[in-house]
């Protein structure tokens, strides 16, 4: 398929001044500019204009469009959105301060030659969002509307209240109201205008097909190699639409986008977002073909591999697996807060320092199902593996090993380190409440659905032992101890009668050792905790 691309500079006028209407596709984002991106792209303008000794021309950036040889009269905007509407919305307010300006108007609309009838420049057809009716309702405004509700949104220093708006086009519609109000007052306003139609440029970069479906996938080729100005789409914005570009080829994009719409509304509930459910993907699809070397971009990965899912599989075979991770998301969000032995493993493994064991969990789980027991038995492995490595991210190396292993059903008793002692454990480093809630756990039957890491010594604290003994004790693990009740900024001479509300039962331990507070307590405690971790390495416990 070859690139059948056009791209020249044009003014606004240009642009906007077309017999084409612009579409944004319903697999963009919802229009998200706010004030800054807004009176960025104003100012930025207005200084240019205001420069009469040296006045240049100004170039705002790219847009990427799609254009098709059976519906010529549509432009799908693949980028730039933000950029094209948001000049649109400035236009609008020019519009209703000068109405007798034509060109403006032509700027806004576009006249059925076979009928009466107008349509706005822009169409939203995004699915996720209302973008559609209320760029078309702040498009209707006229001069009386825009003034009632400047009395309804400026604050006492004359500046939009954007939080009383209805919304993002309302907002910024209105900041722009108000900012062109100052020129109201003086004669330039009309050569900003000219300045603005005729001195201001884009750059449009279309890509012609047959089809709307071929020219979007040539669209979008040419939009994963440039970086524009304003907010790019996201990896997962990117996936969205080779997925609904996927779909068109079937004629199922209504299809798509409602199961598109209970992703993400599954993946906004687990608090995730598409991108993290997309590079658990991109493990499965790794230990699949045997990849162990570092990740690429993820946007590289699952467009440019050969091996990627969007060139193997269709929209439904891949959403399947999407939902397949989400399910097993939503499996570990749940099984983490309980009084159960298995959210003993998942807390502590959501403990770690880095997410790369969370992305072998997953892959486990993705492969092996949902089954408890199996669950349970190679959780406590992998907590074993990591905890005994310490807080380091060399570990995903063999990480992405194990993902290999684990797609091939292989156990992973050989990263299991067999001979330890007490001095190849340091837990005064970046997961010492990891190894807190680990030493605690390997004496306890099932987990604390929802704890607190108190420290038995903190600055507050005044104690008759050498300097140096309080400051050894104050990162050591005996210093860490696990409550079921919320930790209190308190001394510790009142810890020991707080911790008597806590229902966990070797808790009178701390107490008994708070009661008779001695530097070789301390000791003790110490070195009982680290045997405990010891024992669970070496697989006693």
């Amino acid at each position: 398929m070859g690139l059948s691309l056009s791209a020249e500079n044009k003014t606004l006028i240009k642009i906007f001044k077309i017999e084409e209407q612009y579409i944004i596709p319903p697999y963009q984002r919802a229009y998200s500019w706010e004030y800054d991106e807004c009176f960025t792209l104003y100012s930025d303008i207005m200084e240019a204009f205001q420069n009469k000794d040296n006045q240049e021309d100004y170039f705002i950036g790219n847009i990427v469009i799609a254009k098709s040889s059976s519906d010529k009269d549509k432009l799908e905007v693949i980028d730039g959105q933000q950029r094209l509407t948001t000049l649109l919305l400035f236009i609008k307010v020019l519009s209703i301060y000068n109405p007798e300006h034509k060109a403006l108007k032509d700027c806004l609309e576009i006249e059925d030659w076979e009928s009466d009838e107008t349509f706005p420049r822009i169409e939203s057809e995004i699915f996720e969002s209302e973008d559609k009716k209320n760029l078309k309702e702040v498009l209707s405004f006229d001069k009386e509307k825009f003034e009632k509700l400047l009395l309804k949104y400026v604050n006492k220093k004359g500046l939009i209240n954007e939080k009383k708006c209805a919304n993002r086009f309302e907002a910024n519609i209105m900041f722009f109201y108000n900012w062109i109000k100052f020129y109201t007052q003086r004669n330039e306003l009309r050569d900003f205008i000219k300045y603005l139609l005729t001195q201001v440029y884009l750059l449009p970069i279309e890509l012609e097909g047959r089809t709307p479906q071929e020219a979007r996938e040539k669209a979008l080729k040419i939009f994963e190699t440039i970086n524009n100005r304003g907010r790019d789409l996201s990896d997962s914005d990117i996936f969205k639409a080779r997925l609904y570009e996927k779909a068109g080829k079937l004629k199922e994009e209504k299809k798509f986008i409602s199961i598109w719409r209970e992703f993400k509304n599954r993946c906004e509930l687990q608090n995730i977002k598409i991108d993290e459910v997309f590079r658990f993907y991109s493990h499965i699809i790794r230990g699949k073909n045997n990849i162990t070397g570092t990740e690429i971009n993820l946007r590289h990965f699952f467009i440019r591999y050969e091996k990627s899912p969007f060139n193997e599989k269709n929209y439904k075979e891949i959403l399947e697996d999407l939902f397949r991770i989400i399910e097993v998301v939503e499996f570990i969000n749940q099984n983490s807060n309980q009084n159960t032995v298995l959210a003993k493993w998942l807390q502590l493994i959501n403990r770690y320092t880095n997410k790369y064991p969370m992305f072998l969990l997953v892959v486990y789980i993705f492969k092996n199902g949902f089954e408890d027991k199996n669950i349970i038995e190679f959780s406590k492995k992998l907590v074993r593996y990591i905890y005994y490595k310490g807080a380091t991210t060399t570990i995903k190396f063999e990480i992405y090993t194990m993902i290999n292993d684990i797609i091939r059903d292989k156990e992973l008793d050989k990263y299991i380190q067999k001979d330890i002692k007490i001095d190849d454990i340091n837990t005064t480093g970046g997961l010492k409440n990891g190894y807190a809630l680990l030493s605690f756990y390997v004496t306890q039957d099932k987990s604390i659905a929802k704890y607190d890491i108190d420290k038995l010594i903190t600055h507050k604290d005044s104690l008759n032992w050498r300097e140096d003994e309080i400051k050894e004790s104050k990162n050591s693990l005996a210093n860490f101890v696990i409550l079921d009740i919320p930790k209190r900024s308190i001394t510790i001479n009142k810890k020991a009668i707080y911790y008597q509300e806590s229902n966990i039962e070797n808790i009178y331990e701390v107490i008994e050792l708070l009661e008779s507070f001695s530097y070789q307590n301390f000791l003790e405690r110490d070195k009982k905790l680290k045997d405990n971790l010891v024992k669970f390495f070496m697989g006693e416990l």
